[in-house]
């Protein structure tokens, strides 16, 4: 077999599934009696495929699989199953599992499931290909935006960043919707896309970035975007560490990956700020706005997550309100990078479906969406404030 026993894991509380198993390796497999015991086996490091027997093949046991690839995203993950059911492949991808396979397990039927898995996907250990030993990666930089409170202007930022983005000479940009029950992304850039993250979390098992970029939907002004699913209830087809190793392999393609999220601070956006070389925290010009990204901030530093990445963006920076940037800038210990104004264009791009700095380009909102992509760029707040290296304009 391409894998050994030292790379599998059989999980399972029936004696006569672990012994049948066993006899496959002449004894040697390593074996665990629940999900528990599993999880301790991968911080090993070593495993690359977890066999989990009938036990798992229930409704009411697939939830607890799901941990699995939270712990290792590129774990291989089969179960055996006395009848292999439509029912039960589908509640089965869901929580990440790679493949159903009726019983009786024998080694042919594990040399079969393993071929089906690119030798990318073997490779891939905690941390992405390139983390240690391996030949390196060239990966583009993942920019994560992010809003402690809804209606703060998020996407709005993202989508204009990503095309501003996309106007450098040769660069390749992405825009990820990973707000996977309600992205507007597609909405709010007008496009009516084929495939959805849906379908990338589906092919899990062989995406490298030829696969992925079939997926992309592709925007006029050359950026190619990953749609949020079509419909809330199929956000429980992506896992979080599912997500992560769609966008690492975005990454291999693209110069920059923007990352729209939920203004939700669980595991997902935790797991997407830590994977990113920038964040962009939004901020409008209210007190309850405010108020959440302090809370937020303050989770964030309590976690040990490195704010030095975040960066705030203030929105409706002329927005007439009693807060004024130092108040700000003090209650959340965090200076300002990048300021947008308050224009009634936004809301007419929006409902357009172009970007305001394709719509409005010498607008003061617009410039300050190219101040939030000199940021990104790495230019100094007097460059972008003076126009030097102006975003070239269609």
């Amino acid at each position: 077999m391409s894998l050994t026993e030292n790379n599998l894991l059989v999980v399972d509380d029936d004696d006569e599934f672990i012994d049948g198993a066993k006899r496959l390796f002449d004894g040697r497999l390593p074996t665990a009696r629940s999900i528990s015991d599993a999880l301790q086996a991968i911080e090993s490091g070593t495993l690359r495929m977890v066999i989990l027997g009938p036990s798992y093949a229930r409704e009411d046991m697939l939830d607890s699989v799901r941990t699995l690839r939270h712990q290792d995203p590129a774990l291989i993950s089969l179960i055996v199953a006395d009848s292999v059911t439509a029912n039960l492949l589908r509640a089965a991808m869901r929580v990440g599992v790679s493949d159903v396979l009726e019983a009786p397990l024998t080694e042919e039927k594990i040399e079969q499931a393993i071929s089906q898995f690119s030798s990318d996907m073997l490779q891939l250990r905690r941390g992405g290909p390139g983390s240690g030993g391996g030949e390196s990666v060239d990966r583009g930089r993942v920019i994560t935006v992010m809003s402690a409170k809804g209606g703060a202007g998020k996407t709005v930022t993202a989508t204009n960043l990503a095309v501003l983005l996309a106007r450098e000479e040769g660069a390749k940009v992405a825009l990820v919707d990973a707000d996977l029950q309600f992205g507007d992304v597609c909405l709010v850039l007008q496009l009516e896309p084929k495939f959805t993250v849906v379908n990338a979390a589906a092919e899990l098992h062989r995406l490298d970035s030829q696969l992925v970029e079939s997926i992309l939907t592709p925007h006029p002004s050359g950026l190619k975007v990953l749609a949020a699913p079509l419909e809330p209830a199929f956000a429980d087809d992506i896992t979080t560490g599912g997500l992560l190793q769609i966008i690492d392999v975005i990454s291999e393609r693209y110069d920059y990956v923007v990352v729209d999220t939920a203004s939700l601070l669980d595991e997902l956006l935790l797991s997407l700020l830590e994977r990113s070389d920038q964040v962009l925290m939004v901020v409008d010009m209210d007190l309850p706005s405010v108020k959440n990204a302090k809370l937020a901030l303050e989770t964030l530093r309590l976690l040990k997550f490195p704010t030095n990445k975040v960066q705030l963006v203030l929105n409706r920076s002329n927005a007439k309100a009693r807060l004024d940037d130092k108040e700000i800038e003090g209650a959340l210990k965090t200076q300002i990078s990048a300021r947008i104004p308050s224009e009634g264009i936004v809301a007419a791009s929006v409902n357009e479906g172009r970007p305001v700095v394709e719509s409005a380009p010498k607008s003061k909102v617009a410039r300050g969406f190219e101040e939030v992509a000199q940021v990104v760029l790495g230019h100094t707040p007097s460059q972008a404030s003076s126009g030097r290296g102006v975003f070239r304009r269609n």
